[in-house]
């Protein structure tokens, strides 16, 4: 029998590979052509909950057209900052479809990152108002800052970010840090009270990480695009019965959520269609600029394993991360 091994990439290694933003939206948007064209094979990411507001979820996919197949093993802590640890933080998998050998293990914190970020920036591309010039976002961590980039590279038009946190200093290094990255004015949002009228000022609104109701439905102006990060629940039920479209990457991973995750939608949402569907025209996404639009993109598979194995391919190029065996004989006994 063959030896096997497989490469190890290591958080640093992931990032060292030094993918750029137009790269990583045009791969991700490859996966939601996939999907869009039902060309995967991608269950419902069953999941456990050991802490309150916690996850761990197994995330296996085989896309079918391009013959990636692969598995994420994440977990979302909110409470983890108490611990100095992060929200996110999980492993990656990488299989050859032909022999099913595993070829890569991964940090998958990076990618959950990037691609979440490159979805909505998809997502702004197909279903935004023309040229949006105020973004509104809630939630000053990871996502804020890469929902952010990711727009701007897909939305130049972007002129100011009003942020909002419930911690302060987050906000402050999120004006810091996100001026020095793309060219935007980014402004603190003090308060609840101030939130609404920066809301209704808002061209796009993206909630990141947000666990309890916070936008209500008449706050949204004509030809708003919102997104939900969280599954919804930063979305008031008025929201969710009261916009012209839902749309969500899976229909099915969707309903899921909504029937078995509780809290994670005030009010049934009502699909319009997919991203997929919307990327690959086979639905419409916005059809008349006064139209509000609410995007619940809950995260799929398929666009992590895909990045994961443009990753891999990158790392084997340029012989990042450490090789390690698996098997050295067919011997068990």
């Amino acid at each position: 029998m063959k030896k096997v091994s497989f490469r190890y990439l290591s958080q640093e290694d992931v990032i060292s590979i030094g993918l750029d933003n137009k790269t990583i939206i045009g791969v991700v948007e490859t996966a939601i052509v996939s999907h869009g064209n039902k060309q995967i094979e991608m269950p419902p990411k069953p999941g456990i909950h050991p802490r309150p507001s916690s996850f761990i979820h197994a995330m296996p996919v085989w896309v079918k057209d391009q013959d990636i197949c692969g598995i994420k093993w994440v977990s979302g802590y909110p409470e983890n900052y108490k611990h100095d640890l992060p929200h996110i933080a999980g492993l990656q998998i990488m299989n050859d479809a032909e022999t099913g050998m595993p070829t890569c293990v991964m940090d998958c914190r990076w990618i959950t990152a990037v691609r979440t970020a490159a979805v909505s920036a998809i997502t702004a591309k197909y279903c935004a108002c023309k040229n949006p010039k105020i973004l509104t976002i809630l939630g000053a961590g990871v996502q804020g800052r890469f929902n952010a980039i990711m727009l701007k590279e897909v939305v130049p038009s972007l002129e100011k970010i009003y942020v909002f946190d419930k911690f302060e200093e987050a906000m402050l290094s999120y004006i810091n840090d996100i001026s020095k990255l793309i060219e935007v004015k980014a402004e603190k949002v003090p308060s609840i009270e101030h939130l609404e009228k920066a809301v209704r000022l808002s061209d796009i609104v993206l909630t990141a990480g947000i666990e309890t109701p916070i936008i209500h439905f008449d706050w949204l102006k004509e030809g708003v695009l919102g997104m939900g990060l969280e599954a919804g629940r930063a979305w008031y039920g008025d929201v969710i019965t009261g916009v012209d479209k839902i749309i969500t990457d899976d229909i099915g991973q969707t309903t899921y959520w909504y029937e078995n995750i509780k809290g994670a939608f005030h009010a049934k949402p009502q699909i319009y269609g997919e991203l997929g569907e919307i990327v690959t025209g086979q639905k419409k996404g916005r059809e008349f600029e006064s139209e509000k639009i609410l995007a619940i993109n809950i995260g799929m598979a398929v666009e992590d394993i895909v990045l994961g194995q443009k990753v891999f391919e990158e790392a084997e190029k340029k012989g990042i991360g450490t090789i390690l065996p698996l098997m050295e004989q067919s011997r068990l006994i």
